[in-house]
């Protein structure tokens, strides 16, 4: 799978051989060819560290995480080893199949060898590493001497991007290549061994040509209080649902941050109380959301936006409490063997707004945001079959019209080890649905998702995502390239691409059709 070559750009073939050379040549760090059993991969990470406990009350503490992806749509796998030999791999696997714990035997990640890197997306040791397997113990005894001790980290990163357009805009207004920075700090403190914690992570952004894009937000401000069997959180936070890779049918909590990326894989901080009811059947997870944040749109001098454009200054509610209406969600998730699953259900403002056109004070015709009050029942399920990720997310969304359906379902084949190698290569393939009309709400309604993840697993975490959605209806393809890789300890590179092929003026992403784009990002992180 790769960006089709014939799209009839010379930069958009430059920037393809750029890719390439970042894929076939980076160098390999590994020394050495250990080994390990996966026995799980989780879309959440508490899941993941739930499994860790279970494991180790089994007698089984050579266990530890290794996060892939982005933050976003991360999934957690599950490890145990690292063993210097197959064989040995082959025979714990065999040991865990007779305790319950269907695995399979893959490379060890590199990175996890070495000193774990600082950023949130890096590989976190949850256990003392040991490769041979010791019998049950009992808890240890809470050390009452220490029950006050506290803890205080801090940390996040600096980021500077560039996007260079290959196309002139479609609005002259529009601006061209364009700079901007970005820093995302985090402060946590804890105490009462670890029961109690405080979290803050603001974020700001200056943009060189967009108003609307310039911005600060805080993305958590948030303290949690964890007791045995319940958690409980107030103030601002991000919650993630879902399981597929294009589309996240099922994430309704927190609010989409546009202005960022198209992706809508960037979300604002959301007011929340949260309470959460853990036990053997599976976390219950309770929300009140007592104030509605509206959705960030690109301004006048913006790329990568609607035309006409939004103004969201003109934001239309259903409710006459318009944004302190407050919402309400529930989610029951549940991890049994190989499976992930989630089911949910969303009272409140829809955080997808449909679109009316008006025209403003000044004469200007836009596209009004209107938010209606909506119920949504969700539906996320991912199972880990050996090398196979085979992932669902399903909604029956009513109070935009008539009641809908959409779903989003596919899977991800990964060949570990490749050529003898540390390097791991996933294909990913997804089927989008949604039985609306094709419009600016519902832009992917027959839809195939096919892209190709590649992860070294090397010291530097070098990845790279490459894919295309085909439009079942016409040619039009939107293909994507995802791309990073540590330089050194504390600096990441990052690469993304975007084109936008062959949209003819019916279709929903009209507009983008000349935003074609490349991003370069190189961040500090502490």
């Amino acid at each position: 799978m790769s960006i089709d070559p014939g799209c009839g750009n010379a930069p958009m073939r430059s920037w393809v051989a750029l890719i390439v050379g970042l894929v076939l040549g980076v160098h390999n760090d590994a020394s050495q060819a250990d080994f390990a059993v996966q026995i799980g991969a989780f879309a959440n990470r508490g899941n993941a560290e739930r499994a860790i406990t279970r494991l180790g009350e089994a007698g089984f503490f050579n266990t530890r995480l290794w996060a892939i992806g982005r933050p976003v749509r991360t999934l957690t796998t599950v490890l145990v080893g690292p063993f210097s030999q197959r064989e040995q791999a082959r025979k714990a696997q065999l040991e865990l199949a007779e305790r319950g714990y269907s695995g399979f035997v893959r490379n060890y990640p590199v990175a996890l060898l070495v000193r774990p890197y600082t950023a949130n997306t890096e590989p976190e040791s949850v256990t003392t590493p040991s490769v041979v397997r010791t019998p049950p113990r009992a808890p240890p005894e809470p050390d009452t001497s220490r029950a006050e001790a506290a803890r205080f980290d801090w940390s996040g990163y600096v980021d500077l991007e560039y996007r260079a357009f290959f196309h002139s805009p479609v609005d002259p207004r529009q601006h061209g290549d364009n700079f901007s920075l970005a820093a995302q700090p985090e402060l946590y403190y804890a105490w009462n061994n670890g029961r109690d914690s405080f979290t803050f992570v603001p974020f700001v952004r200056v943009d060189q040509h967009d108003d609307e894009r310039t911005q600060f937000d805080i993305r958590e401000l948030m303290w949690l209080t964890a007791r045995n069997g319940w958690e409980l959180r107030i103030g601002v936070g991000k919650v993630f649902w879902g399981v597929t890779e294009f589309q996240h049918l099922v994430d309704i909590v927190n609010q989409t941050d546009l202005v960022e990326n198209i992706d809508t894989e960037d979300k604002l901080g959301q007011p929340m109380l949260n309470f959460a009811l853990i036990r053997d059947w599976g976390t219950l997870d309770l929300f009140v959301l007592p104030y509605f944040r509206e959705r960030t749109f690109s301004g006048p001098e913006g790329r990568l936006r609607m035309i006409p454009r939004v103004d969201a200054d003109g934001a239309i509610y259903e409710s006459s409490r318009e944004q302190e209406h407050t919402d309400f969600a529930v989610r029951w998730s549940h991890s049994p063997g190989d499976w992930d699953l989630g089911l949910s259900h969303f009272t409140g403002t829809s955080r997808d707004p449909r679109f009316i056109p008006g025209i403003r004070d000044d004469g200007e015709m836009v596209m009004f945001p209107v938010y209606e009050q909506i119920d949504q029942t969700g539906l996320d399920v991912q199972a880990t079959k050996g090398s196979w990720l085979w992932k669902l997310e399903a909604i029956r969304r009513s109070g935009q019209g008539p009641s809908f359906v959409a779903s989003t379902a596919g899977f991800e084949y990964t060949w570990f080890g490749l050529f003898e190698s540390p390097t791991d290569l996933g294909l990913v393939m997804e089927y989008l649905y949604d039985d609306r009309p094709r419009d600016i709400e519902a832009p992917f309604e027959d839809d195939i998702f096919a892209g190709i993840r590649l992860t070294w697993n090397d010291v530097q975490s070098t990845e790279a995502l490459l894919g295309c959605v085909f439009d079942m209806d016409s040619s039009a393809r939107l293909c994507n390239v995802e791309a990073s890789r540590r330089l050194g300890d504390h600096w990441m590179f990052e690469l993304e691409v975007r084109t936008f092929q062959e949209l003819t003026e019916d279709d929903p992403l009209f507009s983008l059709r000349r935003d074609d784009y490349a991003q370069l990002g190189l961040s500090y992180h502490f």
